[in-house]
């Protein structure tokens, strides 16, 4: 740097420091290009990134908003604000500002993309997904935008066809994304297609071995496949499935928090594997983290038939009736 830097010295070389992941270092030269001028848009711009890396939100929105009144035609840093109201659950502002950022630049596909995002996180699915379509027409070779299409069509109008279409044009794209294998892997299992789910499931483990949502589904989509094979009397594949599934709930227990429902079908797991011990103690565990979950009175009910208790197996039939009315 030169004896007499200028703002934009200081800009250039925090620039570096911001690429670099120094984000002290990045700070302390934006803040220094200010105090050589006040009223330099980018200075105020790059701090923001900055700031918003190192996860001060506040400051962040607070040097947007500077940059934006020296600049008020910036439309990135409109995008970077409504990107931070954003994280910070403001969707309606974040909104407001990708507005504005597309009206002073309409050919960004990002600045569609985030708007769409925002849209969904509001259940507004229809603007979302006209976004979406809108950032794809821009910019084909943006997974992000047919993963969050995908989830949008699932979620607003349960068009499963276009959500699998979707999915599977991110994975062409990105063949080893956790989230989009995971999303297809729960799509299949709704549609019935249990052994695909697990597959999917298995790839997106193999990417992020401790991702305990993928384990739990995984358990449930091999849960379903013991159904199947009961119904059919195939007991002895049945059993092999069930261990399995016990496996992949014990391995989202271990890298995810425990909840009601995971001891429940951890539980009837351990029914289908016929190891009653410890489905009794998954499903009375269940029920003393929610006493109100009819289906594990259904379960142990089913459970206690399996034992050759029909006493106890009544008593939470009952109470399965007396919580949903059937």
């Amino acid at each position: 740097m030169t004896d007499s830097p200028t703002e934009y010295d200081y800009l250039a070389r925090g620039q570096l420091y911001l690429r670099q992941g120094n984000l002290e270092a990045a700070i302390r030269d934006f803040d220094q290009a200010l105090a050589v001028n006040g009223s330099f848009a980018p200075a105020y711009y790059y701090r923001g990134l900055a700031c918003r890396n190192a996860g001060q939100l506040p400051q962040a929105i607070a040097d947007y908003t500077a940059a934006l009144r020296v600049e008020p035609d910036y439309p990135v840093a409109f995008y970077a604000r409504g990107v931070v109201y954003r994280q910070l659950g403001d969707y309606e502002q974040a909104i407001r500002d990708y507005d504005q950022a597309i009206s002073l630049e309409p050919e960004d596909a990002d600045f569609y993309y985030a708007r769409g995002v925002a849209y969904a996180s509001l259940n507004r699915y229809e603007p979302a997904i006209a976004d979406f379509d809108r950032a794809i027409d821009l910019n084909p070779e943006m997974p992000n935008a047919y993963y969050n299409r995908g989830l949008a069509h699932r979620d607003w109008d349960n068009n499963r066809a276009a959500a699998l279409h979707n999915f599977n044009e991110a994975l062409n794209l990105c063949p080893d994304d956790p989230d989009c294998l995971y999303a297809l892997g729960n799509l299949y299992n709704d549609l019935g297609f249990y052994g695909s789910a697990v597959a999917e499931y298995d790839k997106a483990l193999a990417v992020v071995p401790d991702f305990a949502n993928a384990w739990y589904n995984r358990g449930i989509a091999l849960c379903n496949q013991c159904r199947e094979l009961h119904e059919m009397e195939m007991e002895r594949r049945c059993r092999a499935i069930a261990a399995e599934a016990v496996a992949s709930f014990g391995r989202a227990l271990r890298y995810g928090p425990e909840f009601p429902h995971l001891y429940l079908n951890r539980g009837i797991a351990y029914t289908y594997s016929e190891e009653y011990p410890e489905a009794l103690a998954d499903l009375n565990h269940a029920l003393e983290m929610d006493a109100g979950l009819a289906a594990a009175y259904r379960a142990r009910a089913t459970l206690h038939w399996e034992m050759g208790n029909p006493i106890a197996a009544e008593a939470d039939n009952q109470r399965y009736r007396e919580l949903t009315g059937r």
